[in-house]
């Protein structure tokens, strides 16, 4: 396996985490209330973008991705609303009509959420990683910005409202533990290594949140993908 894989679910020594250590870092993960908030919210979409804005806005501000760059100030307030949504809604405008599809198509699969990357065929799983790349594509001139590693915006993006699919992935984890510009490559091979883990130790990784938070495959990959970053900048 090429990339950052068998990096991220294995050790140096290339043997499988034990499933109560990946439940501790479940239980020290700092973004659980967040990600968990994403994983209810997202689960039915509408065609406005409500739900979408309030999710991406939660995950960047909470992912730390508002401080300066093209989110700055994007925040949900107490009260619900979401500061500077027009950027969001932006972003809405030029992927809302592939999301829904992909929502709608996750839905009628009768596949369960939170397993559906391991659930899909090969070929299926290649069609989605292709609509999930080009959605990638066409955020980028939104997450782009002088000191703005723009693939790492557009990953948390889908991942707000996409979080059964999409892994959010840092500066850190693009330029040092995956080394790709290609978030389908990153997809397959999160897939291929969850499948591997499971195989051996015979446990499901989207059931080792006991307090039921984090569900779907990618958010708890995410926990152990953020673990794995390399200490020292630059790698």
């Amino acid at each position: 396996m090429s990339l950052g894989f068998n990096k991220i679910l294995f050790n140096a020594a290339g043997e499988a985490y034990r499933p109560d250590e990946i439940s501790r870092r479940i239980d020290d993960f700092a973004y659980n209330d967040a990600v968990h908030e994403v994983i209810c919210d997202s689960r039915e979409l509408d065609r406005q973008g409500e739900v979408f804005v309030r999710c991406t806005a939660r995950i960047l501000s909470n992912f730390k991705m508002t401080r300066g760059g093209p989110f700055k100030g994007v925040g949900v307030n107490a009260n619900g609303t979401v500061n500077r949504k027009e950027i969001l809604l932006a972003c809405w405008e030029h992927i809302g009509g592939g999301v829904v599809e992909i929502r709608s198509a996750i839905s009628r699969s009768g596949y369960p959420r939170d397993r559906y990357l391991v659930e899909l065929t090969k070929s299926e799983r290649a069609e989605l990683i292709a609509k999930i790349w080009s959605l990638t594509k066409q955020l980028l001139p939104f997450t782009m910005g002088e000191t703005t590693y723009g693939l790492v915006g557009a990953s948390k993006i889908l991942f707000a409202v996409l979080p059964e699919i999409v892994l959010p992935i840092d500066n850190r984890q693009w330029l040092c533990l995956f080394k790709t510009v290609d978030l389908g490559d990153i997809i397959d091979g999160m897939v291929s290594e969850i499948q591997l883990w499971e195989t051996k130790t015979g446990k499901r990784l989207n059931e080792l949140d006991h307090s039921r938070k984090l569900t779907t495959l990618p958010s708890i990959y995410n926990v152990m993908a953020m673990a794995a970053r390399p200490k020292k900048v630059p790698c």
